[in-house]
C-alpha cells in the first residue's frame, strides 16, 4: 500500500517524507515532476515489541508502508504548471497525506501571501476536485459521442454517463466524490478512473519547532476523519540522523513520548483501513498486512498462496490474551487458544499459527 505526500510548493512536504523515511532528499525548489521519491517504512508497533520481548525469535520483521514524495501536483499555484506525470503518481497511490504548512520562516517564501492552514487546505481541496472534474468531462465527452453509434456497449455506457453526471454535479458543488451514493458495481464501474477525492486522506499540519510541544490545531481541522496530525518535519528530519539513545534522551527533555512520523505511519496505516496479525514460525517473529475484513483463509494466502490453498485451520489468540497469560504454552492452557475455520474474520492484533496441507 503506497502514501502519496502532496502540498503546496514550501511546505514541507519532502521535509515530512524525509522525517518518515529516514531518506536525505533534497529540499531545494523543484520543477514539476522531479521530486518523484519513493521510501518503504516499518509500522511501529507495541504489540509487535511485546511479543518480541515475550517469545525471544532471532528475527523481527514489522509491517511496511510505502509513502511517496509527489511535486507538481500543485506547481501552477505557484507560477509553474501542473505536471501529468505527478497527477498520474498520486491517481495510483492508494491513499494521500496533504501536508499543510503551519510553520512561520521568513526564509521560506508562502505561495499563498501569508501562513493560512485553512485556506491552504481548502485550496489543496479545490484542485483536488478540479482535476476530477476534468476527468470525468473528458469521459463524458467520450460517451456522449459513443452512445450514438449502435454499438454493443451502448447500455453499459448510458449507465456509466448517469452515474458520471452524478459525480460531475457533485464536484461542481465542491463535496467531492464521497457525496454520491453509488452502489458496488457503480464503484466499480469507476474504479478505474483513480478519482483523487475518492481517496482515503491524511492531513499533516507542518509545524515549527516552537510549537512541537505544544501544537496547535485550528478549530477548523478538529472535524476532520483521520483526525489532522501536528509535525514539526525539520525538527524530526534532523532527529531521524541521531542515534537512538540520543534521540530518546531528546524526546524525554521536550517531553514527548514519541516522534510525530510514528503517528503519521500509524495514521497511515489505519486510514487504508489494514489490520496486523502475527505469525512466529521458525524462530522468525512477524507482522503482516491485511485489509479489514479478511479471513483466514486469505490471511493465509498473505504469507504463501499454497497455505490459502491447503488451509485447513487457524490456531488463533488474541495479543490481549496472550498478553496476559504470558505464554502461548499458559494461553493455551487457559482456553484462550481457538481453531478457526477458513471463514473466520482475522482480528487486529491476532497472533495465528496456520495448518494446512502441502
Amino acid at each position: 500500500m503506497r502514501v502519496g505526500i502532496v502540498g503546496l510548493p514550501q511546505c514541507g512536504k519532502t521535509a515530512v517524507f524525509n522525517a518518515l523515511t529516514g531518506a536525505h532528499g533534497d529540499m531545494g525548489v523543484y520543477h514539476a515532476a522531479e521530486r518523484l521519491s519513493l521510501g518503504v517504512v516499518s509500522v511501529p508497533d507495541d504489540r509487535l515489541d511485546a511479543l518480541a520481548q515475550m517469545l525471544s525469535p532471532k528475527e523481527t520483521v514489522a509491517a511496511t508502508i510505502e509513502f511517496e514524495d509527489i511535486g507538481g501536483v500543485f506547481s501552477h499555484l505557484a507560477g509553474g504548471e501542473r505536471s501529468g506525470q505527478a497527477v498520474a503518481a498520486l491517481r495510483d497511490c492508494d491513499a494521500m497525506a496533504m501536508v499543510v504548512r503551519c510553520f512561520e520562516a521568513p526564509s521560506v517564501f508562502e505561495i499563498l501571501g501569508e501562513v493560512d492552514p485553512l485556506r491552504e487546505y481548502n485550496a489543496l481541496n479545490q484542485e483536488l476536485l478540479l482535476a476530477d472534474l476534468e476527468v470525468i468531462e473528458k469521459r463524458l465527452d467520450a460517451i456522449e459521442r459513443d452512445v450514438r453509434k449502435p454499438v454493443p456497449e451502448r447500455d453499459a455506457l448510458k449507465q456509466e454517463q448517469v452515474v458520471l453526471e452524478q459525480c460531475r454535479l457533485a464536484v461542481e458543488q465542491e463535496e467531492g466524490l464521497r457525496a454520491v451514493q453509488m452502489t458496488g458495481p457503480e464503484q466499480k464501474m469507476l474504479r478505474s478512473y483513480a478519482f483523487l477525492t475518492l481517496k482515503p486522506r491524511l492531513c499533516i499540519l507542518n509545524v515549527g519547532e516552537g510549537q512541537v510541544a505544544s501544537p496547535p490545531v485550528p478549530d477548523e481541522f478538529k472535524g476532520l476523519d483521520p483526525p489532522p496530525v501536528p509535525m514539526c518535519a525539520k525538527l524530526e528530519m534532523e532527529l531521524m540522523d541521531l542515534e537512538e539513545e540520543d534521540r530518546a534522551a531528546f524526546l524525554a527533555d521536550g517531553g514527548l513520548m514519541e516522534m510525530a512520523s510514528g503517528k503519521v505511519i500509524r495514521a497511515s496505516y489505519d486510514v487504508l483501513g489494514l489490520r496486523s496479525f502475527f505469525t512466529h514460525v521458525s524462530d522468525k517473529l512477524r507482522a503482516w498486512t491485511i485489509q479489514g475484513g479478511t479471513d483466514a483463509k486469505g490471511a493465509a494466502g498473505k504469507i504463501h498462496t499454497d497455505m490459502e490453498k491447503g488451509f485447513i485451520r487457524a490456531e488463533v489468540v488474541g495479543f490481549a490474551d496472550l498478553a496476559e497469560a504470558g505464554s502461548i504454552k499458559e494461553a493455551r492452557a487457559r482456553g484462550k487458544v481457538r481453531m478457526e475455520g477458513k471463514d473466520y474474520e482475522v482480528r487486529d492484533g491476532d497472533v495465528i499459527t496456520f495448518h494446512f496441507s502441502r
